[in-house]
């Protein structure tokens, strides 16, 4: 068993040695998201679903090796959700949000790269009361900034799998008020990259 993993490691590095993340390369890749969730509340002797509700996001992004090693660029995050209440609180509620994110990696020759990302937008969410016509609209100023390892796994002379571990930050601030919602933590994504231009 240790020879399979030993021999997969190798594999990887040797994979991550062929890639060349010389000036004047292009980054273009990004992500795509969906999650469908359920939220009960169980108690001894029964359990009530409260709501279900359904996210997608995208987040396409290009970079520019300004020198060897270093590339910068931005993506732009994109995501839209609804959720709807099931029993007494039968609620409808959906948002949407948009952000420009604009980043900076740095590679080591193995293929492991080190990102720090700032995000700028804002997003609006809906709510409709059950047996409401009427909707009430919240809007809110988004910021973002984390830090984060990846290590780009080449799956032939251009395209790589990123998978990427990081901690971060996002905050959402009222457009009305001052009121302002900060959640931070780890996290864990995995990105996909085309890279362009010639190699040295």
């Amino acid at each position: 068993m240790k020879r399979i993993v030993t021999i997969f490691a190798l594999a990887m590095i040797c994979s991550g040695a062929y890639a060349q993340f010389n000036q004047g390369r292009y980054l273009v890749g990004g992500s795509l998201g969906f999650r469908a969730t359920t939220n009960k509340t169980k108690g001894p002797n029964s359990t009530t679903t409260d709501s279900h509700s359904t996210a997608f996001s995208l987040a396409p992004d290009a970079g520019y090796f300004v020198i060897d090693n270093l590339a910068v660029g931005a993506a732009l995050d994109l995501s839209a959700g609804s959720s709807k209440g099931d029993g007494t609180n039968s609620g409808k509620s959906s948002g949407t949000s948009i952000e420009l994110s604009p980043f900076v990696r740095y590679y080591l020759d193995q293929g492991i790269f080190f990102q720090g990302q700032v995000g700028f937008g804002s997003s609006s969410s809906k709510y409709t009361p059950s047996g409401s016509s009427t909707s009430t609209t919240t809007k809110y100023n988004l910021f973002d900034w984390s830090l984060a390892a990846g290590y780009a796994y080449f799956l032939n002379d251009y395209i790589a799998v990123e998978p990427l571990v990081g901690y971060g930050a996002h905050s959402e601030k009222l457009k009305s008020s001052d009121t302002k919602d900060i959640t931070n933590g780890l996290f864990i994504r995995v990105g996909f990259q085309i890279y362009l231009g010639p190699r040295k």
